[in-house]
């Protein structure tokens, strides 16, 4: 999900763990754990886009790394405020030059296992590692400049390793909920996870976990107070989560009884909420061959049956000469199969993920997708030029149509 709710949640979860023992501390650090999975980003500045692409939510989202990562970056904080673990060892100075090490040595390795062809892959973690670090090296100053106060105990090893474990691991749990999908199991497994209940940002699970997390800072530190307004924010937006799955179900029954009374015979299909909300749901079939049928439906709808399907050719054919070249194979593995193609300028495809369905009437028309990547087959092996992520259009005029339609279809009698 989005950056701000993985931080809400990551900091709820770090007061649980240890904010009793910590402070203040704990939000802080279960803030920073909780958007440390999503420094995978860094990808995009120094590898090609579906490099990126294909490493976005993949090994930093894993549960390996979860339990590799939360030890290394434990025995960290520990010593940082003063800890005595390993201390007879090992000294401070050259302590965290190791951790770095270690933490850059187990990211690359699990990082090299993937099984999708990444490039680039020692400079994506050294990336990765050098902004995880850069965030520590800041609290580090800011904490000294305040000369090291020391209001708050601080916790062994083994509380800062379950505090950054659960930070760490909440995070791609929380994105196995949206339709992006999480290599949960990088670097053992490829495949994405993808439960498709909630949208990648949705205000009614954020907001009110939010409001609930600033309360619950106001409060004094370790007071049964604060630990009431943490939880409750943990509880709240756990029913939503549960919620959000009971929609799943309603809207999965409704699809699958409005392809049957259209006639349309799917050999799969795909739902998942519009963005935003987890009211309007879009659902996308695929019928035989590269045939694909999309339709919404609102819970508000006084009919519970989608609308009438557009039908979607996906001319795999045009992209089946390329089926081979990395950057293809890279696209048909990220959308699960459900990818369609158009033409663009003169030697150019662009390839569609059809799991978002349509935001125009107009299949044809390569403005009507969300998610779409443009490729150019003049060179070979053909490769991905430009990706469009978002509307690409006056972003007003289609929110407005999300929420009339969201508003629900009065019965058509």
């Amino acid at each position: 999900m989005d950056s701000l709710t993985q931080i809400v949640l990551g900091a709820a979860v770090g007061e649980a763990v240890l904010g009793r023992k910590v402070g203040n501390r704990a939000m802080l650090w279960g803030g920073i754990a909780g958007t440390l999975p999503d420094l995978d980003v860094m990808a995009n500045v120094v590898s090609d886009p579906m490099s990126a692409l294909a490493y976005h939510r993949a090994f930093t989202h894993s549960l390996p790394f979860a339990f590799l990562a939360a030890p290394l970056i434990g025995l960290a904080i520990h010593r940082l405020y003063g800890g005595s673990a390993w201390k007879d060892k090992v000294n401070n100075l050259a302590l965290y030059p190791l951790l770095i090490l270690a933490f850059y040595v187990m990211l690359t390795v699990g990082s090299l296992l993937m099984p999708v062809e990444i490039r680039n892959i020692p400079a994506i973690t050294a990336a990765v590692t050098a902004a995880f670090v850069g965030i520590c090296l800041v609290i580090a100053l800011l904490r000294w400049i305040r000369g090291f106060p020391k209001k708050n105990a601080n916790a062994d090893w083994r509380g800062w390793t379950l505090l950054f474990f659960w930070a760490i691991v909440t995070h791609p749990l929380l994105d196995c909920f949206t339709a992006y999908g999480t290599q949960l199991l990088e670097p053992f497994s490829k495949t994405r996870v993808a439960w498709n209940t909630i949208s990648v940002a949705d205000p009614l699970y954020t907001l009110p976990f939010l409001i609930l997390l600033i309360w619950a800072r106001t409060q004094v530190q370790g007071s049964a107070w604060r630990q009431r307004l943490n939880r409750a924010g943990l509880v709240v937006s756990s029913v939503y989560l549960g919620l959000t799955i009971i929609n799943y179900f309603n809207v999965d029954y409704v699809f699958e009884h409005s392809l049957e009374q259209a006639g349309i015979t799917a050999e799969d299909r795909v739902i998942s909420p519009s963005i935003l909300n987890n009211v309007l749901w879009s659902g996308t079939a695929r019928s035989e061959g590269d045939q694909y049928h999309f339709g919404q439906y609102s819970l508000l709808d006084e009919e519970r049956i989608f609308d009438e399907f557009t039908p979607i050719n996906g001319h795999h054919d045009w992209l089946a000469p390329y089926g081979e070249d990395r950057d293809v194979a890279i696209l048909r593995w990220f959308t699960q199969g459900y990818y369609g193609v158009v033409a663009r300028d003169s030697g150019y495809l662009q390839v569609n993920d059809l799991r978002y369905g349509l935001i125009n009437e107009d299949p044809e028309d390569p403005a009507s997708y969300i998610f779409s990547w443009k490729v150019d087959t003049s060179v070979h092996p053909v490769r991905v030029v430009r990706e469009f992520a978002g509307p690409q259009e006056d972003e007003n005029d289609l929110f407005g149509r999300l929420w009339e339609r969201l508003k629900g279809r009065k019965r058509d009698f």
